[in-house]
């Protein structure tokens, strides 16, 4: 197996023409198809179906379609490194964070990484914390923000900051005009309840009210914060999540955030220990820890606290 026998193979599952992908690699098609069959020899599995209309992966190829676009893409990176010692960074970097937590930072980041770092070519990856952990250990991300504790053995982490989880409903709500509430409060209130349940913030409420033995009313569930405050500014219910999301409707008098007491998630970014960092995501991080600050301090990512030494990580 070599990388030239990867490329192709990853341009025709793309593809799934030997036709298209040929032309796409400027080789002949016999040549390509001399490449796949070497291949599948090797691995001893097939990893095309022929047919008339062109080649569908198989099972065994859309495996091996992941693993070789992260040794092609860390290839990459790993001469680009190289050569670029001294240079500015750039190649490939991939990100991975939760929706909300991408609508926040994608804009500060993009707009950073474009003034000053233009040769980088920045993927945002968005999903919730167990599938972000899983896909940074399989290489399928760089970097990634991660909500709670991150185990130690396969990854290195670096505080962010400390975010208090909220009760959010409708701004006239008479229940949400003070600085903080209880578990206790949530007691009899119609939730919308988002993300995966035992992780992340759900996992904080879950455990909370379990230890406060609290019934919570979840009237229904869904996988994003935007379904869920539409649901809430509809009257349907409350629902409980970070309040730097929903910062505009709170400013436009049409939600209101309350923390509720003792709840409260540690952000962080998160490499594999199974790969040292390129320069590109080196740079990442700072710029992440950058966006962070100018969040914070410009008041656009409420109830939080940025953990020790960012700014000293980040300057």
């Amino acid at each position: 197996m070599d990388l030239r026998q990867l490329r192709s193979f990853v341009v025709l599952a793309t593809q799934q023409h030997f036709g298209r992908a040929a032309n796409q690699l400027h080789i002949a098609q016999p040549a390509l198809s001399r490449q796949i069959r070497l291949l599948e020899e090797e691995l001893g599995a097939p990893l095309f179906e022929r047919h008339a209309r062109g080649a569908t992966p198989t099972q065994e190829a859309l495996l091996l379609l992941e693993r070789a676009e992260f040794v092609l893409r860390y290839v990459e990176q790993l001469r680009v490194d190289m050569l670029d010692q001294h240079a500015t960074p750039r190649g490939p970097v991939t990100m991975g964070m939760s929706p909300a937590l991408a609508a926040l930072l994608s804009l500060p980041i993009t707009q950073a990484l474009r003034a000053r770092y233009p040769d980088i070519r920045l993927k945002i990856v968005e999903t919730f914390a167990p599938t972000l952990y899983t896909m940074l250990l399989d290489g399928a991300v760089d970097l990634a923000i991660l909500s709670g504790p991150v185990p130690p053995i396969h990854a290195k982490s670096v505080p962010l900051l400390t975010e208090k989880i909220c009760a959010i409903g409708p701004r006239d709500d008479a229940r949400l005009r003070r600085e903080q509430i209880g578990i206790r409060d949530l007691r009899g209130i119609p939730l919308i309840l988002t993300g995966v349940s035992k992780s992340g913030i759900r996992r904080e409420l879950e455990d909370a009210a379990h230890r406060a033995n609290v019934a919570l009313d979840q009237v229904v569930e869904v996988e994003s914060l935007d379904v869920a405050r539409r649901l809430v500014a509809g009257g349907v219910g409350w629902t409980v999540h970070f309040a730097s999301p929903i910062k505009r409707e709170i400013d436009d008098g049409i939600l209101a955030a309350t923390p509720i007491r003792g709840l409260k998630l540690q952000r962080s970014m998160a490499r594999s220990l199974d790969r040292p960092p390129s320069r590109a995501t080196e740079v990442l991080m700072a710029l992440v820890q950058d966006a962070a600050i100018g969040l914070v301090d410009g008041g656009e990512w409420p109830h939080c606290v940025l953990a020790p030494g960012v700014r000293t990580r980040a300057g």
